[in-house]
């Protein structure tokens, strides 16, 4: 693989310096939050090397959201974009090729690159209100096609299909034995009840997600994997060993602090959410648009 940096984390508001920053408008994720926000208190934590899957505590905390899951389908990994690098380098060879719709969050799109993959782009229009046409994705499919790889709710646009348009892509990958990534990292901010957790509809959908955006915890950079084909999990599992051997115990004892208290924290979020998009609803009443 060849490297090269990629725009926007040259440009990212961290390396330009959060203090260098009036008002900060690129944000991606809700407000950073402290360890106090969360009220812990990291304790005199053993520095030993935690198990390679991850903690069996925060694994368990993660597939509990769909009784269709087990905690050995859970792999934990250092924030998405180690998931997403773990996925597309374990799966894809440059013989492969790859579906995946754009705008998209850019390890979806560099590391396929850099592997050198054969990339076939669904590019979403504003015209469509970025809607994703199933079809689309079924007409962009070769006999080589190795992977599928969309985002729900859609990064950057927060747009999100409908659960039957899923299930649809689901078993359109199914029929042509394709892989379907599914990066959900803004699942759990959705205003509307959110859609299943893709990897619970087929074997052969892998979801992937994080703290960073909906908890306000990128610092702590836990991410994982939801997958369950064995094999696919031992092979992601691989991976991870050869790049980090496993996640940082004080970091994992973290994640899991937050999500014992997920419902209460994602209560006063989407509360706190609901409230500013009405202020705004407000203040674009009875305004028109510039057409330039």
């Amino acid at each position: 693989m060849r490297y090269s940096r990629m725009p926007i984390e040259v440009e990212s508001p961290e390396e330009y310096g959060y203090g260098n920053i009036r008002f900060n408008l690129s944000e991606s994720s809700i407000a950073d939050q402290s360890l106090a926000s969360f009220g812990l208190e990291i304790p005199d934590l053993t520095l030993l090397y935690g198990e390679h899957r991850g903690s069996p505590g925060l694994r368990e905390l993660i597939a509990s959201v769909d009784p269709s899951l087990g905690i050995n389908d859970v792999l934990i990994c250092g924030g998405a974009a180690g998931a997403l690098f773990i996925v597309a380098t374990a799966v894809l060879g440059k013989d492969d090729h790859l579906v995946v719709v754009r705008p998209n969050y850019a390890t979806n799109l560099e590391t396929p690159r850099a592997i050198g993959c054969g990339i076939a782009l669904i590019d979403l229009a504003f015209e469509d209100g970025f809607a994703l046409d199933p079809d689309r994705i079924e007409q962009a499919i070769t006999p080589s096609t190795k992977l599928v790889s969309i985002t729900c709710p859609h990064n950057p646009t927060g747009t999100s299909i409908a659960e039957a348009e899923l299930r649809r892509i689901v078993e359109i990958t199914a029929r042509h034995g394709v892989l379907l990534l599914v990066d959900e990292t803004y699942r759990d901010l959705s205003l509307a009840t959110p859609l299943p957790i893709a990897a619970s509809l087929g074997s052969h959908v892998i979801s992937v997600s994080s703290l960073s955006k909906a908890f306000g915890a990128p610092g702590i950079r836990v991410g994982w994997i939801i997958n369950s084909d064995p094999a696919l999990q031992e092979l992601f599992l691989a991976a991870k060993e050869q790049i980090s051997i496993c996640g940082s115990v004080i970091n994992e004892w973290v994640a899991e602090g937050i999500l014992r208290q997920k419902r209460a924290f994602l209560t006063r979020t989407l509360a706190e959410w609901r409230r500013r998009l009405d202020r705004i609803a407000e203040w674009l009443e009875g305004r028109t648009c510039w057409n330039g």
